[in-house]
């Protein structure tokens, strides 16, 4: 990727940060998942957003003192003998290169780094007021990271410092995506809907869903050697009724559907498709019914979707819509039973992650990339149906950027027919 969107990156970020400040992020670290190997390392995503560097134990740090800016990267030092067993990390000038970052010294040099930076009486001090730290929180009890713990460390040393949260801040910066951020979401749903076409193409009934979900993988990884976006769904018949079915085991039999919710990345940036197929390539009477109202229900929203919309807005909307769908297939006579077949948001944000975070207190504006997936699960009749697009927000409405990933009926039986 191009250094310049990550120097454009902080320039946003400085416009937007106090003065007389110092904001530190960290890159993340590497968990061990079992006794001789670890899980594989993922990086904090505002730091990469700041930074374009995938490596674990960096630190970025932003000074911001009225006209005075400085970055500066700390990163690991190469141990030769760690070398040889896993590969080199990066050196100066190769983070030089990626970030656009100048100055970029060891980690050892961090910690007299910050108290240069916050003690008055060094030469290198700056009147600094406030430490921003990337603090995200998740309702869970155990949660912590880099940034939450070292709030504790400094605010032992430093009493007189306030502490910020530079988390919001970031995440308000990464709402809103850039060409090239959008153009690599783009090339993400150009490889996703190439790889349902290999799915499709493969697909019948006598195999197991983790079968049909491998052409996915192999797809992806012989073009581009792209990663999954998120651990694949592959539910077949009753399956599909569970929103996060993950197990793919199941035999695939005639006349039942599948939900594949899918999606890759490139350079991080995300593509988040579900679409539903019948396994044998004709959908019956009662799929196609079920099929049409959930996609005339994806169509209609992504008309509506624009610029000043309202989460709240857009998830009444998609409500409304759906529940009417219900009464006409014969499912509910009152809005309150839709949640039996309905029961989730009707989409997201996506970006540097799946579910990108985003300020839902904003509404809608030109530049967002949100999903459009309505469902509806139907566990007695032993079918569920989603359909997901990835839309772009522009100032004139919407673009839908995965249009070209048939889910017309039609389309779909006409390509099965084909293969």
């Amino acid at each position: 990727m191009n250094k310049e969107l990550f120097i454009e990156n902080r320039k946003k970020y400085l416009k937007k940060c106090v003065d007389k400040s110092l904001s530190v992020f960290f890159s993340g670290q590497v968990i061990q998942k079992s006794a001789d190997q670890d899980y594989d390392f993922e990086v904090e995503k505002n730091f990469y957003y700041l930074t374009g560097i995938n490596q674990d134990n960096v630190i970025l740090a932003i000074l911001k003192n009225g006209d005075y800016v400085q970055e500066t990267l700390f990163i690991e030092k190469n141990d030769a003998i760690l070398v040889k067993w896993v590969g080199k990390k990066l050196e100066i000038e190769e983070a030089i290169a990626i970030s656009g970052i100048k100055n970029v010294y060891y980690l050892e040099s961090f910690e007299g780094f910050i108290h240069g930076a916050f003690n008055n009486t060094r030469y290198t001090a700056y009147d600094l007021k406030y430490l921003s730290l990337n603090l995200e929180r998740r309702n869970q009890e155990s949660y912590t990271n880099p940034a939450l713990e070292y709030a504790k460390i400094f605010k032992n040393k430093y009493p007189n410092i306030n502490i910020l949260n530079a988390y919001d801040l970031v995440i308000g910066l990464r709402m809103v995506k850039s060409d090239e951020e959008i153009s690599l979401i783009q090339e993400s749903i150009k490889t996703t809907k190439s790889a349902l076409e290999a799915i499709l193409k493969n697909s019948r009934p006598g195999i197991y869903e983790y079968q049909l979900e491998s052409y996915f993988d192999n797809y992806i990884k012989y073009h581009g050697q792209k990663d999954l976006a998120f651990k694949t769904i592959a539910a077949g018949g009753k399956n599909a009724t569970i929103l996060h079915y993950s197990r793919n085991n199941t035999l695939l039999n005639n006349d039942e559907m599948i939900l594949f919710d899918l999606g890759c990345r490139t350079n991080f940036y995300i593509s988040d498709i579900t679409r539903t197929y019948p396994i044998n390539g004709k959908f019956t009477k009662r799929q196609k019914e079920v099929y049409q109202a959930v996609l005339d229900v994806n169509k209609k929203c992504i008309e509506y979707l624009k610029p000043g919309v309202t989460w709240e807005e857009y998830n009444n909307y998609a409500k409304e819509l759906l529940t009417q769908a219900c009464i006409d297939l014969g499912l509910i006579k009152e809005p309150k039973e839709l949640i039996k077949y309905y029961f989730h948001s009707i989409g997201h944000f996506i970006g540097l992650d799946t579910h990108d975070p985003g300020l839902h207190s904003y509404p809608l504006q030109a530049g967002m990339v949100v999903t459009v997936e309505p469902g509806l699960y139907i566990e007695e009749e032993g079918i569920g149906v989603r359909i997901e697009d990835d839309v772009l927000i522009t100032e004139n409405g919407s673009i839908n950027l995965s249009k070209d990933i048939i889910k017309e009926i039609d389309e779909i039986e006409k390509f099965m027919a084909a293969k």
